[in-house]
Parts: C-alpha cells; structure tokens; sequence
C-alpha cells in the first residue's frame, strides 16, 4: 500500500503553484515530500530529489519507495543544483532555506531552467532585488501563513526583455511584494499590521532612525489598503 503523507501548508502550497512540469528537481529535498506528491498528483511526471546531507537523503529514498515511485523520482546527494545539469528539470523548486543560500545556489544557474518556485525564510527583500537584477521575471507572489508563521512563495522565470517590472518600482515593492500590495493581499494586510505594531513597541523605548524608515515604509504600504 502507498504510504500517504500528510503536508503542512506551506509545501501544500508550494505544490498548487507548481507548474506542470515533465520534470522538477527538488533541492534541498530533505524527506522528498514535495517531490513524491507533485509526481503522486500529476504535476510532474518525473522528479530528482536533491540534498547535499546523505542521512535525510536516505530517509528520502526510504519515503519514495514506500510511496510506490521509485522509478520516477531519483534521488541525487548534490550542494544545490551541482549535480543538475542544464535543462535536466523543467522546473527547480527551492524552499525551507535562507534567502542567501539560495541566491548562491541559483547564482548562474536561473538560465538553466524554465520555471522556478522559491520560498525563502529570510532577506526577502534583497532576495527580489537578486531575482531582477539576474534577469528574471516574478510572475507570481504568493503570501501564507503556516503555524503563526507568514511566508512567501514565488513564482520565477525568464523574462522576455530588459525592461524594468513596473510591479517593483519603489522600496515598499520590495520590502513587501509589488504584487502582492497592488492586489491588496489580506495576507500582507495582516503581516503589515503586525510589523506596524512591532514598530511602535520599539519606538516607545527608543528613537533609531534605522527603525522610523522602516516603520514609514511599513506605514506607507498599509496606505493601499486605505
């Protein structure tokens, strides 16, 4: 019998906003959960799982054959993308690590492949910045929450001229997400509030500039939704 995992919702959501893919590499797989249900429910037909620690990518091989799909999903004991080559994958998936580790493991590789689905946990903002400045389009922002934690899932690929993304214009495009304020997100609406509390608590103790401007730009992004 197929073993049936359980998701939280972030990987939950990692998975909806997967393209369909013929094949996705999975880096820093650690279990391979999301490598086995996007092959389980079509969303790829073949994956490689890569991790650059051999104990969970044992555990992985471990989990793949339980769930019946040891032909389809190959797991590869790789530092980021090394062990995959050019093309191999039509769509890199990337989560559960720091902003950036992940801007060295895409660092010339974002040509490489069609579509990319990345979920970093830190330095969001300048991790926007790497993204355009390499060249790449944000196609898509998705903002979560998962055990009273916010995160954000992007949506990448190539973009098709040099011009600017009229979506990431000023500094509270990027702090927050161009699109994510331009659609006036509830969840950003909700981080926003926080951080807005966060903010005032620190300024009831003491006067940094550094902590003003961030507040001013927290505060001019809650403006859209006014």
């Amino acid at each position: 019998m197929e073993k049936q995992f359980q998701l939280p919702k972030r990987l939950e959501t990692i998975i909806e906003r997967m393209p369909a893919s013929g094949c996705i590499a999975d880096v820093g797989c650690d279990h391979a959960y999301v490598a086995i249900e996007a092959v389980r429910r079509g969303k790829a037909a073949r994956a490689l799982a890569c991790d650059v620690r051999k104990g969970p990518l044992q555990q992985a091989a471990e989990h793949i054959l339980c769930a019946g799909l040891a032909g389809k999903i190959e797991t590869r004991l790789s530092d980021g993308l090394e062990k995959v080559a050019p093309g191999e994958a039509d769509s890199v998936i990337i989560a559960g690590m720091g902003g950036p580790l992940m801007e060295r493991i895409l660092q010339g590789r974002l040509a490489d492949f069609e579509h990319f689905v990345l979920s970093p946990q830190s330095e969001i903002p300048h991790f926007r910045r790497f993204l355009l400045a390499e060249g790449m389009q944000i196609d898509e922002e998705t903002m979560l929450i998962d055990e009273g934690k916010y995160y954000v899932i992007f949506n990448v690929s190539q973009r098709a001229d040099a011009s600017s993304d009229p979506m990431y214009v000023t500094e509270e495009d990027f702090l927050y997400g161009g699109r994510l304020l331009r659609r006036l997100d509830p969840v950003l609406k909700s981080f926003l509030e926080k951080e807005k509390t966060r903010y005032e608590g620190i300024l009831n103790q003491t006067d940094s500039d550094e902590v003003r401007t961030a507040y001013q730009h927290c505060m001019n992004a809650l403006e859209a939704y006014r």
